[in-house]
This record gives structure tokens, sequence and C-alpha cells, in this order.
């Protein structure tokens, strides 16, 4: 089967905040990455510089903008909300040790895409308007070249979903946890008008954090 063309995305999770740090639940709430440790951004930084990117998208969330703000690449983000982590509602910055003996959390843990959170968002919400942002990304009107460069400047949800949707893992769950400042490069390759998961590596890459 001919492949028509491929796409490379560029999955980066934002650098770290307080509450990333505290092992706290961060959704929708707008903070602010941390200083301390923002030179281990340094690989992730060279590497990208050295490529070029046909288009950028981020979280519109402050965290996500600040960590492009440090890598300083060339192109301007389109700054997209649905690229948000998932809205967590009430168990914003509360830890597991808060939540464990609430029972709406426990049925949330068994089942994440049909149990909501309290004033937040279900895993089906989240999943929709991730999808919607995929769809309008692939659009083939939208992508001018063939082969195209795309970088992600997200959260680990959504890194997470986007690699289960394109089934580059057998699960959500299943999906590698990134690590804040890092990020995953996922090809996709389009075969007859269908988008297929072909390779996923690390960005930056192991030989270079080795040495």
């Amino acid at each position: 089967m001919r492949v028509d063309r491929y796409v490379d995305l560029y999955l980066i999770r934002h650098w770290i905040t307080d509450w990333n740090r505290e092992k706290r639940y961060l959704g929708h709430t707008d903070q602010n990455i941390l200083l301390d440790g923002i030179n281990k951004l340094d690989l992730l930084k060279e590497e990208l510089e050295s490529l070029s990117f046909d288009a950028i998208y981020s979280s519109d969330l402050i965290r996500c903008q600040k960590t492009l703000e440090y890598l300083h690449l060339c192109h301007s983000p389109n700054l997209d909300p649905r690229l948000r982590e998932m809205n967590f509602g009430e168990w914003e910055g509360k830890k597991y040790e808060d939540l464990k003996e609430d029972p709406s959390y426990q049925k949330w843990l068994d089942n994440w895409e049909l149990h909501g959170t309290p004033s937040g968002e279900n895993g089906q919400e989240f999943q929709q308007r991730v999808d919607a942002f995929v769809s309008d990304m692939l659009d083939r009107d939208k992508l001018s070249f063939e082969n195209t460069n795309i970088l992600i400047m997200t959260h680990g949800g959504v890194i997470r979903y986007i690699l289960s949707k394109f089934e580059a893992t057998n699960s959500f769950w299943a999906s590698p946890a990134v690590t804040h400042g890092k990020g995953l490069i996922l090809r996709l390759v389009n075969r007859e008008g269908e988008w297929t998961c072909n390779s996923l590596s690390e960005v930056p890459s192991a030989v270079k954090e080795i040495q």
C-alpha cells in the first residue's frame, strides 16, 4: 500500500510547576513553571533548534507558553485551549492522599473515560476536544507539504491520549509517562487517506542525554 505522505509530531511536555513537583492534580489551573533546574531544557532546546517546523501548536496555559519562550524557537505558536490538560474541577490542587477515600474518586480511577471530575470534565469530553484539534491539524487543506514537522507543546494527559488514539501504545495508561521538559516524536503516515502510527522515538534522543 502506497504511503502518500507523513507527519512528524513532536509531542513536548511543559516544564515542571510547584504542583507537579508536589504531585498535585493540575489541569486548567494556570500555574507558571519553576525556574529551578530549567537549564535541563537545554538539550531539548539544542535538538529542536536544529530542526525546521512547519507549524507549532501550544496549549494556551502559561506553563506551556513559558516553556516555549525558553526554547526560543523561530515560529510563534498557535495557542489552542483544546490542548489543555483535563479539567480536574474540585480536585485541582489535591493529592492522591486527599482523595483516596472519596467514592467518586475511586469510580473515576476505575473508569476515567466515563466518570467525570466534580465541576470538571469526564474522559469523553476530554477526548472529544483533543480529537477536534487533531482533526483540524491534519486537515489535508491545512498541511502545506507532503512531509511535515509539527511541534505540539502540551500536557502529559494529552500526550498519552494522542499516542493511544493512533495506537502507538496499547491504551491510555500503557502510554509512556513523558518527563516534564521532554517529549516523543510520533511519525504518522497517510495511506489512502488514513493516518496511522509508523514509529515512536524520544526527544531529546537518549544518545544525546548519555553524552
